[in-house]
């Protein structure tokens, strides 16, 4: 068995003992693509109610980051991520998933791209929201907590994401990575 198919594996097993626990309860009966409301409400109300706590993280390839399905069906899918000193996911959006995210420990820092200007930035705290479309770029990294945590929400499941870099004569290029790839700054 590869190491994906044995980290799938775990997924799913972790996936069917938090649904027991009751996330399942909170998603609302679907069957259509969640609005980047919806998907920002159910973060913000798994994290309020701290169905996030507890849940065990696994590490990513790099050991920089650890993540946690907690949820997913058809339609949608959601995650705990981690975040650590110096962790960027650099510039991306979200393929053609809308999102709605929600801090959960530690702050966070979002940056978005401006035109002709240095990316604003906002630091985000524990029950800090978000929302945003498909065409929703912007770039998340840690900045206090051991480690940060955040409740991520995509409808439909993230597939593909663009991770934007420039190239060696400066112009900035769009990548497609697979949703469930690592993504980072460099």
């Amino acid at each position: 068995m590869g190491v994906q198919s044995a980290r799938r594996e775990e997924e799913i097993v972790h996936h069917l003992h938090l649904v027991e626990g009751g996330i399942a309860g909170f998603v609302p009966a679907h069957s259509r693509v969640l609005t980047p409301t919806e998907c920002e409400e159910l973060a913000a109300q798994v994290v309020r109610d701290g169905l996030w706590d507890g849940v065990e993280l696994t590490p990513t390839e790099s050991q920089t980051r650890a993540y946690a399905l907690l949820y997913e069906d058809e339609r949608m899918e959601m995650w705990l991520l981690s975040w650590l000193p110096n962790h960027s996911t650099g510039f991306h959006d979200h393929g053609e998933s809308n999102v709605g995210f929600c801090v959960a420990q530690g702050t966070l820092v979002e940056q978005q791209l401006r035109f002709a200007g240095a990316p604003g930035a906002t630091t985000m705290a524990v029950g800090d929201t978000r929302a945003a479309g498909s065409d929703y770029i912007h770039c998340l990294e840690w900045e206090t907590g051991t480690p940060a945590l955040s409740v991520h929400v995509y409808s439909p499941p993230l597939a593909v994401v663009g991770q934007y870099r420039y190239d060696e004569s400066g112009t900035l290029r769009r990548a497609r990575q697979a949703g469930r790839d690592e993504l980072t700054k460099d």
